[in-house]
């Protein structure tokens, strides 16, 4: 079977990796470097592949329309198509969809909470990084932290900085949604320790380009209250890939500096790359989605649904 990513555009996309840049890019460029046998984008219905995979929601409402003109076979929908199933006019409970793709383990527990006859179709696989791109060139020890800012209060993000520094640590700031990747690279090449404030994520992808670069990460992780577009929820992990690895995890300012200090006295305790190289590149976490997919579809395909 060939997955297909994005199904039949009539115009060309302004960027190679429509929807979730990080996500399809990963997919896109991992399936190409385990050389798997798919299509990405294909402009014509004699492109068209019988299983398809629709991480963009125009796709995925059009490979639906497919499926049920009988084009297509198997369709499976991305992370990226919505947070809640009801999301986009209720788009992740299309009944043409085979599967969902989801990131972590925490998100199919979110959906036995909200969404319980959604969670067969549920399979866990997460998007990598490029560790080619995301990787370190410095010499020496750098002495700065990186602090992500993604969910709490500025005075709570200045209060973690002022710890930061009262530890001899320069600081530098990166706001979620504020800064070029390329800017992201360069000041992660110079820094010890990341630190992230975060309600929640689903995996983390910019937890991961740290680790890709070497640089273990403080992750407050409150498992808490949170919110998505007006709508509260109880959030499970701020970090569901972090391990002893890759970093730590805190939830007061107390924690902190506790962690912080341990951090620093213990840094060759850490071998975030090493994790990284093992578990997220481009190619593992295609190689696996590629797994799923074609497992999935061929034993549906065998034994279609009566």
């Amino acid at each position: 079977m060939r997955p297909l990513l994005k199904p039949l555009s009539p115009l060309p996309p302004r960027n190679p990796y429509p929807g979730h840049y990080a996500v399809v890019r990963s997919v896109v460029e991992g399936l190409r470097e385990i050389n798997a046998d798919f299509n990405h984008d294909p402009r014509s219905l004699r492109s068209l592949a019988r299983v398809v995979y629709a991480p963009a929601n125009e796709a995925l409402r059009q490979a639906a329309r497919l499926k049920r003109e009988g084009r297509i076979d198997f369709l499976v929908a991305g992370p990226s198509n919505a947070f809640f199933p009801e999301e986009a006019d209720n788009i992740l409970w299309l009944p043409e969809i085979d599967i969902i793709i989801e990131p972590s383990e925490w998100m199919r527990e979110f959906f036995a909470e909200i969404a319980a006859p959604l969670v067969p179709k549920i399979r866990i696989c997460t998007a990598g990084v490029d560790p080619n791109y995301w990787k370190p060139s410095r010499e020496g020890q750098p002495e700065r932290a990186l602090i992500y800012w993604k969910s709490g209060e500025q005075s709570f993000c200045e209060n973690v900085e002022q710890i930061v520094r009262a530890l001899g640590m320069d600081v530098v700031r990166f706001r979620y949604g504020h800064y070029e990747r390329e800017n992201y690279r360069k000041e992660l090449d110079s820094a010890a320790i990341a630190v992230f404030l975060s309600s929640f994520e689903t995996q983390g992808i910019a937890l991961a380009e740290a680790w890709a670069m070497d640089v273990p990460s403080l992750v407050w992780n409150p498992r808490g209250e949170a919110s998505w577009r007006g709508r509260s929820f109880i959030a499970k992990s701020s970090a569901p890939y972090l391990s002893a690895a890759t970093g730590r995890d805190w939830v007061t300012l107390d924690d902190f500096d506790r962690v912080l200090r341990e951090a620093i006295s213990n840094r060759a305790s850490f071998a975030p790359r090493k994790w990284v190289l093992a578990n997220m590149t481009d190619s593992i976490c295609s190689a696996k989605l590629f797994e799923i997919i074609e497992s999935e579809s061929r034993t549906r395909l065998q034994n279609p649904p009566r």
